[in-house]
């Protein structure tokens, strides 16, 4: 399973804090983006942006490429925790095998604690504008969204694996006579011992919606084409001024994990590219959906069309007032598309994890081995995550703007929905022409409240634009509840 890891970052190579930004570098920094984006890093997010005059006045065509933006945040590990898991994931190293009291000493980290992993890449993005045709814009942009929320059952579960209190007794093998022992489940510290155990098992066991009330994992993984356009309505110049956007988008689905129970109500579905070999067992075999790996890149299996709208305000070429309502839509999977029934957990086979891949979770949810059983299935079609956004910024001379910005997610049936609004503040300041620093406020979404800060040059003449930012500049000064963030881009043009 750390092939999911080690793929989803090689995804950032060519591929909810996300939302607000997607990969706009150049709004990382600043906390808001409804009403301060341009040119295409307008797609997706308020498409009425388009219709503002150029910034450079004689740059009437933008493009750019390779603009990333990630963070992981823990509200369970400490930056140093993170960092070194960060660099295991990326060298695609599993560490050590951890002994039974650290792996009991994570289930209770985790228990109730949001783990939350965002990225975006735009691999290329490209807008024209002009005061008679408005402006248009094309992105190609790829999401991943992860979100993870164990109760104190399921984290003990997935991290203890068959030595979960959840499991009374244990499957003993004697290592002499291969004969089978049934024990009670008690506190094993000898390494030998250990390995003898087959498996757990509950002598009064539970349902899945039961053992898993409160708990919730989500991924998301999609790759968008979005062609929008915008352009001034009415208004008289330098007074009052309107403009509207709308946007177009097919979005071709990779990953898709949603596992939630309320009130003991359960929720699970999956559908993931054959590229990530996730092991379901004999229920592939029975799988309508099955898809196989073909070639060298993941395949997708789903796709769906979307659709954004905006709406701006402006007053005197200073006060802008922003809306908009984006990813309206839904998509359908169709490939390795798996459910989970609400049937008793008896036993399992399962070493539990061994690090906090989180994300790991769902190969001790499957395969034959597993903690819980999957069924396929043959589509299945959800709603987009929609966004209400809104926002207003107002210029202060010409070096400096000031802006707040809201997100309020509008249903919560996709994996890639944000846990609550957003709500940020923050601005620029251009104190010489070259060179624009950002910083805000934001909280909310699936993170505690953070303090983003960015850096941009742009060349005198806008030809050339690159800037690195943050999602978070707490995390350089405390240890608790941090969030590991990059921004960046260095091939943003206009011409």
């Amino acid at each position: 399973m750390n092939k999911l890891f080690t793929l989803m970052f090689c995804a950032i190579s060519v591929n909810a804090l996300a939302q607000y930004e997607i990969s706009s570098f150049t709004s990382t920094g600043r906390g808001g983006a409804t009403s301060f984006v341009t040119d295409y890093q307008a797609c997706g997010i308020n498409p009425a942006n388009l219709g503002w005059d150029a910034e450079f006045e004689e740059k009437r065509f933008t493009m750019g490429t390779t603009e990333l933006t990630f963070s992981i945040h823990s509200e369970a590990l400490s930056k140093d925790e993170l960092r070194s898991e960060f660099k295991s994931i990326i060298q695609n190293k599993s560490g050590e095998s951890w002994t039974i009291d650290e792996k009991k000493q994570a289930g209770r980290d985790f228990a109730n604690s949001g783990f939350a992993i965002n990225a975006d890449v735009g691999s290329f993005g490209f807008a024209f504008n002009s005061e008679a045709f408005g402006g248009i814009g094309f992105r190609i942009n790829d999401n991943f969204n992860s979100y993870t929320r164990l109760n104190e059952t399921t984290s003990d579960m997935l991290f203890m694996g068959k030595f979960s209190s959840y499991f009374d007794s244990l499957v003993y093998v004697n290592p002499d006579t291969f004969d089978t022992t049934v024990i009670a489940n008690y506190d094993i510290q000898d390494p030998d011992s250990i390995a003898n155990v087959a498996n757990g098992f509950a002598n009064l066991p539970s349902m899945i919606g039961e053992i898993l009330n409160g708990s919730e994992m989500r991924l998301s993984w999609t790759r968008e084409y979005n062609l929008s356009y915008g352009r001034k309505i009415f208004g008289k110049d330098d007074v009052i001024e309107v403009f509207g956007g709308i946007g177009v988008k097919y979005i071709q689905g990779f990953a898709m994990i949603n596992v939630q129970s309320i009130d003991n109500d359960l929720t699970a579905f999956s559908s993931v590219t054959p590229f990530f070999n996730i092991d379901y067992g004999t229920a592939a075999q029975q799988n309508p959906s099955t898809v196989a790996q073909s070639g060298f890149l993941p395949n997708s299996v789903g796709g769906g069309f979307g659709m954004d709208f905006g709406a701006d305000l402006l007053i005197k070429n200073k006060l802008k007032i922003a809306m908009a309502l984006t990813n309206i839509g839904s998509m359908t999977w169709k490939g390795n598309v798996y459910s989970m029934n609400d049937t008793l957990v008896i036993d399992t086979y399962s070493e539990g994890l061994n690090n906090y891949n989180v994300l790991q979770t769902i190969s001790d949810l499957s395969g034959d081995d597993g903690v819980f059983s999957w069924e396929g299935e043959q589509e299945l079609k959800q709603k987009l995550n929609t966004n209400f956004r809104f926002g207003a910024s107002i210029l202060l001379g010409e070096i400096a703007q000031l802006g707040v910005d809201i997100i309020a997610p509008m249903n919560d049936e996709s994996p890639a929905s944000l846990e609550r609004a957003i709500i940020g503040f923050g601005g620029d300041i251009k104190p010489i022409p070259w060179l624009r620093i950002s910083a805000g406020f934001l909280t909310g979404g699936n993170y505690d409240f953070s303090i983003p800060l960015g850096l941009t040059v742009i060349t005198n003449s806008g030809t050339w634009e690159a800037g690195i930012a943050s999602r978070d500049a707490i995390t350089f000064f405390t240890q608790n509840g941090p969030t590991l963030s990059l921004s960046t881009g260095f091939m943003r043009f206009r011409f």
